[in-house]
């Protein structure tokens, strides 16, 4: 399972590459949401979610809970000084709120869950978790070759 959601963070991180360069970083609707890096992974048996989120007063800007069977990690990233954007040479920081949603199994004991906040980077370990997560079944899906078209 956790190799599922790795992929499905770098498929995120590619998209999310693709629209920037296309798009800058502050010209368009897509990049409302402040996307903070975000690794999953196991440790020990234990799941552990580490975000990067440097700057941040994580006391006032983030909350960290449990919602519908899912880690949630919500907070916002805001502009601290007012600076008109004709006096940037160039803007790659993004600013707003954001939501990172990491399912978790069932039976987890929600009060063992340790968050702690280090050098930009917020940790929330999910004991034994990890231990608890089923992989994918996989099914592989036969691919049926088309025959060519030939040209008139």
């Amino acid at each position: 399972m956790v190799g599922y959601w790795d992929e499905m963070f770098a498929l995120e991180r590619r998209v999310d590459e693709l629209m920037r360069s296309f798009f800058g970083t502050r010209t368009t609707p897509f990049f409302k949401e402040f996307r903070p890096t975000t690794d999953v992974f196991d440790r020990k048996g234990d799941l552990v979610v580490r975000v990067e989120l440097p700057g941040l007063d994580v006391g006032k800007d983030v909350k960290v809970s449990i919602e519908d069977g899912a880690l949630l990690i919500k907070g916002e990233r805001r502009q601290r000084e007012e600076t008109r954007e004709d006096e940037y040479y160039r803007m790659e920081t993004s600013y707003g709120s954001f939501t990172r949603r990491v399912p978790l199994p069932e039976g987890i004991d929600e009060d063992t869950i340790m968050a702690e906040y280090k050098d930009g980077v917020l940790e929330v370990v999910v004991p034994k978790a990890a231990t608890q997560i089923e992989a994918p079944k996989v099914k592989e899906i036969p691919v049926h070759v088309a025959k060519p078209i030939k040209a008139a």
